[in-house]
């Protein structure tokens, strides 16, 4: 709330990753299809899963009690509002595969100043999930006078097209709570990757979430002792998997180390239901031609364990195997035998992209779903923890889909105090800040627990009372300049005039000294020497100099975009 009174009157101026797959990334619906005969096309296209968990999920290893209150108290931000700080004017979008909800959102849990716009062929900005709008939320609880950019896609063509978009807007912060599975060789590269260099090459930073995966993933080399070309997980399991229910869609995806686009190694996938009857099959025939990948998607027909085999499809030496068997909604069903260690979504190996892994209960502990590195290339990963649960519009909001957003509103707080500090300085200044986690047993080890940290040496802060102080005076509806009175506690920094102008700046402010017979000068963004006026007193009268207002149909949809 702002504070502007005129004069004789009081006036007030003012989702994963989800519980769901989503399954818009592919160029053609889902079919349920038979067994694949070997050399046909393959099943899937590239997948984005929406990282997110419902609190039932996260078993008993996740605690319903990291409200939002309590996350911001957690991460330090309850205090940086208080000294002034709340992302005002920093463009941070968040970029997820619809946001259904948020026309009624608008003023209540986000910003009314939010811009919206579909990527989609069909323009569709909700696309039926409500997933990005739950990241957003997270964000504008943060972050709360950040400008948000709401953009969607299903593809990876309108991804980059939504990437082009934030960088004409001049984004600052992309927060990314969707995770693409074996999309690339895991260290850093591949289609989805590329998208996100064109943003960090760009200046921006991307936080994106790391995944929720690490009971769902197992790696391993080729093992086959009795030469019959199935893999053997042990010497008695020849197969792995878990309990999916009947209507579940499931996915399953195998990488192995091979030349990426030139694979000559060739392994299939075969998934059997709980009656023990093959369900379906993935054959594609690399033949150093094809990218090491297997992979396939099917809904489950019955409730019970669904187990996955790896054969050997031709000649050559053991290769290290990376599998991948989730499940949407995401019951949190661990495999038979699991690996944490590089359970990692795409575009989370990235290596310039900002991975958020979730923590669990008070201490600074990784959950144990949380996906993590190293990469394939032995980097860490992630690079920071942070909340994973939280309420949201339509209930709980859990896992590293709700993590990420927590760091992407952190970053526009630091932003705001650091203007200069470009998206590489700020994230090192966001990993200086934070504290170290706990080791974990399974995987990378130097992710640090997201905090802000003292406000010591970051220039004058709200003074106590600041929430009660007001400008007596007629503001102008345009930009030019207003003649005001400040009422409220001494020692008010005018680089949060904002608060008191309804999000407007104050570009400049001029005072009368009479001990001295000049006007003291504050101008926005100068260097120390040219500004001796940074503070306001209780009574002083100031000639404010203001921007205009944000355009007119800043928030609206742009043309053609729509919100089905």
């Amino acid at each position: 709330m702002s504070s502007i009174r005129r004069l004789g009157s009081s006036l007030a101026v003012a989702a994963a990753v989800c519980t769901a797959a989503w399954l818009g990334v592919h160029d053609a619906p889902l079919q349920a299809s038979p067994v694949l005969e070997r050399g046909a096309p393959p099943a899937v296209q590239p997948l984005a899963v929406e990282v997110g968990r419902a609190f039932e999920a996260a078993g008993t290893d996740f605690t319903a009690t990291q409200q939002a209150a309590t996350a911001l108290t957690r991460i330090g931000a309850d205090r940086w509002h208080a000294a002034g700080f709340t992302g005002h004017r920093v463009r941070v979008a968040v970029i997820d595969a619809g946001f259904q909800g948020y026309l009624e959102a608008r003023g209540v849990t986000i910003p009314s100043s939010v811009v919206a716009r579909s990527l989609r062929a069909d323009g569709d900005v909700q696309a039926g999930t409500d997933h990005g709008l739950r990241a957003a939320e997270v964000v504008a609880r943060v972050a709360p006078r950040a400008q948000l950019y709401l953009l969607n896609f299903s593809t990876i063509p309108e991804l980059a097209a939504a990437v082009e978009f934030a960088i004409e807007q001049r984004v600052e912060i992309i927060s990314f709570s969707l995770g693409f599975v074996h999309n690339g060789p895991g260290d850093g590269s591949g289609p989805v990757n590329d998208v996100v260099s064109r943003a960090t090459t760009a200046g921006i930073a991307w936080v994106t979430a790391s995944g929720n995966w690490a009971q769902q993933h197992w790696s391993g080399f080729f093992r086959d002792t009795n030469g019959d070309s199935i893999h053997e997980f042990t010497m008695n399991a020849r197969d792995n998997g878990h309990h999916f229910s009947t209507g579940d869609l499931i996915i399953v995806s195998l990488r192995w180390d091979d030349v990426w686009g030139a694979s000559c190694s060739d392994y299939d996938l075969e998934l059997y239901g709980p009656d023990g009857a093959l369900v379906r099959a993935s054959r594609e025939l690399q033949a150093c031609s094809g990218v090491p990948v297997e992979s396939l998607q099917v809904l489950a027909t019955k409730t019970g364990r669904y187990a996955v085999r790896i054969v050997q499809a031709g000649p050559g030496p053991a290769k290290p195997l990376d599998l991948m068997v989730l499940g949407s909604p995401d019951r949190g069903s661990p495999l038979d035998f699991f690996t944490p260690a590089g359970s990692l979504a795409q575009p989370a190996d990235h290596p310039r992209a900002i991975s958020v892994g979730a923590l669990v209960g008070e201490g600074p502990r990784e959950a144990v779903f949380s996906s993590r590195g190293p990469t394939v290339n032995r980097r860490d990963k992630p690079n920071v923890l942070a909340p994973s649960g939280v309420t949201a519009t339509a209930g709980g909001f859990a896992g590293t889909s709700a993590a990420a957003p927590h760091v992407a509103g952190a970053l526009a707080l630091l932003k705001q105090a650091f203007p200069d500090l470009d998206a590489e300085a700020l994230r090192a200044r966001m990993v200086e800040r934070a504290v170290p986690a706990e080791p974990v047993s399974d995987g990378t080890t130097s992710a640090r627990v997201l905090q802000l940290g003292s406000l010591a040496g970051i220039g004058p802060l709200l003074p106590a009372g600041a929430d009660e102080a007001f400008l007596v005076g007629q503001i102008p509806a345009a930009g030019g300049f207003a003649l005001v009175s400040y009422q409220g506690p001494g020692g008010y920094p005018l680089r949060f005039a904002h608060l008191l102008l309804g999000g407007r700046d104050a570009v400049s402010a001029f005072r009368f000294d009479p001990t001295v017979q000049r006007f003291r000068v504050f101008v926005a963004g100068a260097p120390a020497w040219v500004s001796d006026l940074t503070r306001l007193r209780n009574g002083d009268i100031v000639i404010l100099g203001l921007a205009p207002p944000p355009e007119q149909g800043v928030g609206a949809l742009a043309p053609g975009d729509g919100s089905r």
